[in-house]
């Protein structure tokens, strides 16, 4: 019977998606060829040149640089926490002397606070207490929320000048390309 064959062939005629089994790190092994540039390949550490040769970049070419290459000195990143009340000037005294020291060496210093009202406070504090034995000093710009978004890629510009001095927000200290 032509009606019953129609719902038992419905019933039986399913169609079974597997989701989930694509991997993209196994799209390059479809390719006969694959291609790659960087700059860094005389640096790789053990397990990235096992990488590159699970995927079969068995090439490797190095051309010299027509730049000199710069032993950049990135300093000390200091972490100070849990400043009470008490503490402030002490807290505010050492943040001074190394912003002192740093910019006697012509470098662009970044200040992260864990929000604004600790920026705030220490923005008020500095334009008072400025290092006036530092010729080149100039008053910190601020990079944060409150700042509108038309603003924040031209601070984030100057922030890398010599003698620049840039307080911001945590929220800016992770994630932000100063380039």
């Amino acid at each position: 019977d032509q009606k019953t064959f129609s719902e038992t062939a419905k019933k039986a005629i399913r169609i079974n998606c597997a989701c989930g089994k694509l991997l993209f790190s196994e799209i390059p092994r479809n390719y006969m060829l694959c291609l790659g540039m960087t700059g860094t390949l005389d640096c790789l550490t053990e397990g990235q040149n096992l990488l590159l040769e699970s995927y079969k970049f068995n090439r490797k070419t190095f051309l010299p640089s027509t730049f000199k290459k710069q032993q950049l000195d990135c300093g000390d990143t200091m972490v100070v926490e849990g400043v009470g009340e008490k503490a402030w000037d002490e807290y505010f005294g050492i943040i001074l002397q190394d912003i002192i020291a740093e910019l006697k060496k012509g470098r662009a210093i970044l200040i992260i606070f864990a929000d604004y009202s600790k920026l705030d406070r220490f923005a008020k504090a500095i334009k008072t207490t400025y290092p006036k034995n530092v010729p080149e000093y100039k008053p910190p710009q601020e990079l944060t929320d409150k700042l509108p978004a038309s603003d924040r890629d031209a601070v984030i510009v100057k922030s890398i000048r010599k003698y620049m001095i840039t307080l911001m927000t945590r929220s800016y200290g992770r994630g932000t390309d100063f380039v």
